[in-house]
């Protein structure tokens, strides 16, 4: 008789404590569960951010690129000539790289290259900067972006 008390208070002891173990266990689960998920979600958004990032980069460069190369080969056109050659192979370039971005986007940003490297030679005290040097840094600003 006294075997059977002691033998289920034992048992109902030992079942608490598993209970509340298990219990424990279930919570902790959760918790790290929902860290673990707010640290991927960041992850995440850092690797979309860095994407957006050097998506941004590489248009720029391109846009640069489209901006030399139709002033340089293309003198004698006037700015929506040009602009159309610039958008043409600025669209073909992204497409290499696997970049698809609205022409809008595109043209924007070759309009800001353009206002901002058509300031280049009138900047330089008494020396104008060809084309020809303005191409190949952009050229190179590029390849330092798609090495990246």
């Amino acid at each position: 008789m006294m075997n059977e008390i002691i033998q289920s208070t034992v048992t109902n002891v030992l079942i608490s404590v598993a209970c509340l173990l298990a219990v424990m266990l279930f919570v902790f689960l959760v918790k790290e569960w929902r860290q673990l998920g707010a640290w991927i979600a960041a992850r995440k958004a850092s690797a979309e951010a860095k994407s957006a990032e050097s998506i941004q980069n590489a248009l720029w460069s391109v846009a640069q690129e489209a901006y030399a190369k139709a002033e340089a080969a293309l003198g004698e056109l006037s700015g929506p000539d040009k602009m159309d050659i610039a958008l043409n192979y600025a669209v073909k370039r992204l497409r290499a790289l696997g970049i698809v971005v609205n022409a809008d986007e595109i043209r924007a940003k070759i309009q800001e290259a353009w206002v901002k490297l058509d300031k280049i030679p009138k900047q330089q005290s008494g020396s104008v900067v060809s084309t020809d040097v303005v191409a190949e840094v952009v050229k190179s600003e590029f390849d330092k972006v798609v090495q990246r």
